[in-house]
């Protein structure tokens, strides 16, 4: 099994520490923004999403070239957390939005080498990316299912900020964890004077058309995600704060069936090839978008965004990276895939944002929105399954195997 190996199930603990703590903050990002720091604007509610979301776009790189140079993933991963933790607890003390800005940046800077380097980490040396990147996803989506679900039930009752201390302690849990159990794992030197500069990986065959798939998925979903809370509670809920269980719910939900179901989603991806499941991914995330602008109950709302697809997406498009990537350059490559995400993170809210302060004037239509960026998503997937050389190697497993698997 993919997790029974103490250098990849120790990845597993950390990042799932990780994840609880980040989807104790997530949710509520636009929400809390607006009732507790008194913004009202949408522009300025999305810039709470978007502004780290840029920053990370933009150090993950960096992050992952000096990953690749140094031939460490242990070390940066311990920034990472550390920066979350840090992040969280000055969270809990800010008083407006631009001092709330202000952390998010500072934050954003060490966090982002978080990401990158655990997925990087797990398919050195490894032949079944698809099925540890799989586990990846389901230990991550076991800690935002506890943290979605308990940040739900508590914000009425003990408020965000004592939800920011808590997100605090549970990143320095992961920085613990990760400092005492992951111990790096030895792969091949860089040749200098072969190395690829990220502009030569997107050169490679796929790689560019996976990075812009990703990007104007990550726009659409972001676009809406951003003011989730604020669509259920106080568009389609009337404003009623009770339902905020909901969007605990509904987030708690979707994890939850990703857990139970993206371990074994890894194995079908390395057997059908994750070009195919990406194409999955994105006809269902076009579907979902049509039929959540038009829901019109807050409960069913909540039901629809319980649906597991991101998994699909997330372990396809790891799972294609790693297989155009070579081992030297596996944390650029998943670099650019998580900076892809975080193009996402940051231009979808203002997308969203805009719409709904000066076209829309109400959150619910940015759906719409969400559905055209995966359309073009789907036909760029498409794309890539129509390339008879790229359908052939992402069914294969690339010989990077020295000694067998660690």
């Amino acid at each position: 099994m993919a997790f029974l190996n103490r250098s990849v199930a120790s990845v597993y603990i950390a990042y799932a520490l990780q994840s609880t703590a980040q989807a104790i903050s997530w949710q509520f990002v636009t929400y809390f923004v607006k009732h507790e720091l008194n913004t009202l604007s949408f522009i300025q509610q999305s810039a709470a999403f978007a502004v780290p979301a840029l920053v990370i776009m933009i150090m993950t790189n960096v992050w992952g070239s000096l990953s690749d140079r140094m031939k460490k993933r242990k070390m940066f991963m311990v920034i990472g957390f550390l920066g979350y933790a840090a992040t969280f607890f000055f969270y809990a003390f800010v008083q407006d939005i631009f001092q709330y800005l202000l952390v998010a940046i500072i934050g954003a800077l060490l966090s982002s080498a978080t990401l990158p380097m655990g997925q990087a980490h797990l398919t050195i040396n490894a032949i079944n990316k698809g099925e540890r990147l799989g586990y990846f996803v389901a230990a991550q989506s076991a800690g935002w299912f506890f943290g979605a679900l308990f940040s739900g039930a508590f914000y009425d009752i003990i408020g965000m900020r004592a939800l920011f201390i808590v997100a605090a302690l549970l990143s320095l849990g992961a920085t613990g964890s990760s400092a005492a159990l992951i111990r790096d794992i030895p792969f091949k030197d860089i040749d200098i004077t072969i190395e690829r500069s990220f502009g030569e990986l997107l050169r490679k065959p796929g790689m560019s058309r996976l990075t812009i798939a990703v990007a104007l998925s990550q726009i659409g979903m972001n676009a809406i995600s951003a003011f989730l809370a604020i669509m259920i509670v106080d568009e389609l809920g009337g404003g009623d704060p009770s339902f905020l269980v909901f969007v605990g719910l509904a987030n708690s939900g979707a994890t939850l069936i990703a857990v139970l179901l993206t371990g074994q989603l890894g194995k079908i991806v390395d057997k059908s090839g994750p070009i195919k499941v990406l194409i999955v991914a994105y006809v269902s995330y076009t579907l979902f978008a049509f039929l959540f602008g038009i829901v019109t109950d807050p409960i069913i709302a909540a039901i629809m965004w319980a649906l597991p697809i991101y998994p699909l997406s997330a372990v396809a498009t790891s799972t294609l990276a790693a297989k155009i990537s070579g081992e030297d350059e596996r944390g650029r490559a998943m670099s650019l895939i998580y900076a892809a995400q975080n193009a996402g993170g940051w231009i979808g809210p203002l997308v969203g944002g805009f719409f709904a302060e000066y076209v829309f004037l109400t959150v619910q239509p940015i759906s719409f929105l969400n559905m055209l960026f995966n359309i073009v998503a789907l036909l760029l997937a498409i794309s890539l399954f129509r390339n008879a050389s790229l359908r052939e190697q992402s069914h294969e497993s690339i010989s990077e195997i020295q000694d067998g698997q660690y």
